[in-house]
């Protein structure tokens, strides 16, 4: 019998223990054995990268860049921006990140943890990530471009200064998620209709409704481009200026013509004129997700969702006012919503109304429904 040792456990193994640890750990993983250390100095190791920054010692993943970046097909990266070292460290591995002499880069990810520092614009992070997104240096052997870029989760207000060198720059995009949490938004539907034009082979496209224009939607309706599968759009507060483009259903009936199994998200968020919702909202769209955070009454809503989305609708978030009509009405959508995996209504309903809930879709995978005042935040519930 093989003693157990070690030594003995396979590569992919090991690849997927060392990938759980931050890399000053890893180098001392790395040093169990040579077997180990043959796999830490592996390229298959190095491929899908998750960097965290939020101390300085996370500095030592400037060297890993250095010494494995040119390995590197996906890069991960959460900043906790509340410390300005954490922010430096980490725009200096986006613009190295830039400058290596090989480019595998396929997907890229930002994210911002912590609390949001008054007054912080990010400009040196948008200038880093511009950086990125521009033209490789003279001697960088590009061996890919860009097909995933999520920038869904930093509190910095893009431009089209930004988004612009990224079309130019990575025609095989596919996944492009610019909804930013600041209530800023400054890229221009040129700017879009730019990047859905260059980047043909686009299929989940995540954007403000500020950015949206009827010449966008008909790009998207295109049939020499690739169907779109995702389209989610947010209206939020910097939104106000383009709530004067109300589009007509017939530019809808031409994107889902061509985009048979396009499913649409709305959001609208909490400084989102509610006035404005049920003028947005159009029976031809093809909505999967529906997120009101405007704490508002909304029977309206809910009785339009019955009526329209009921064939489409897959998640319905709801902040809004505890009402008897209001039970009523989600009790007839969720017995009508084959489609529906996950229902958050943040208000209290009637403890009849919830069992119900659960008995009509017990196949229900994530849920907030409260039958009892308590405390928030209210979590999610996984069943």
């Amino acid at each position: 019998m093989e003693e157990k040792s070690w030594e003995n456990i396979t590569d992919h193994i090991i690849i997927e223990i060392l990938s759980y640890l931050p890399v000053h750990h890893r180098h001392h993983a790395g040093a169990v054995c040579r077997n180990w250390n043959r796999v830490f100095n592996s390229p298959l190791l190095w491929r899908h990268l998750r960097v965290t920054f939020h101390s300085e010692k996370d500095v030592c993943w400037l060297g890993c860049l250095k010494r494995y970046g040119t390995h590197f097909r996906t890069v991960h990266i959460d900043c906790n921006q509340e410390d300005v070292v954490n922010r430096k460290i980490t725009c200096d591995f986006i613009n190295e990140l830039a400058r290596l002499p090989e480019r595998r880069l396929k997907r890229f990810i930002v994210v911002f943890s912590g609390m949001n520092p008054y007054f912080y614009a990010g400009q040196e992070m948008h200038e880093a990530i511009e950086d990125l997104f521009g033209p490789p240096p003279t001697r960088c052997d590009v061996i890919s471009t860009l097909e995933h870029v999520d920038l869904g989760k930093l509190s910095i207000a893009y431009s089209d200064k930004l988004f612009l060198p990224l079309a130019e720059n990575n025609p095989n995009l596919r996944f492009l998620n610019i909804q930013n949490a600041s209530l800023v938004c400054k890229v221009s539907s040129d700017c879009l209709l730019k990047i859905i034009s260059t980047c043909t082979k686009l299929v989940d496209l995540r954007v403000h409704y500020y950015s949206l224009s009827e010449d966008v939607l008909t790009a998207l309706a295109d049939k020499e481009r690739a169907p779109l599968q995702h389209l989610s759009v947010c209206c939020q507060k910097d939104d106000k200026m383009g709530f004067a483009k109300v589009w007509e259903s017939e530019f809808w009936k031409a994107l889902t013509e061509h985009n048979r199994a396009l499913r649409v998200s709305l959001i609208f968020g909490d400084y989102c004129p509610t006035s404005r919702i049920p003028v947005l909202l159009k029976p031809e769209i093809p909505v999967s997700v529906l997120r009101v955070e405007n704490w508002h009454p909304l029977l309206y809503l809910v009785r339009f969702c019955c009526e329209h989305y009921y064939r489409t609708i897959e998640v319905l978030v709801l902040h809004t006012h505890p009402s008897p009509q209001l039970d009523q009405e989600l009790l007839q959508l969720v017995t009508k919503s084959h489609r529906l995996r996950e229902l958050h209504v943040y208000c209290v309903l009637a403890k009849d109304t919830v069992a119900a809930i659960m008995k009509i879709r017990p196949g229900l995978q994530r849920i907030t429904l409260k039958s009892e005042k308590e405390p928030f935040p209210w979590e999610p519930e996984v069943l």
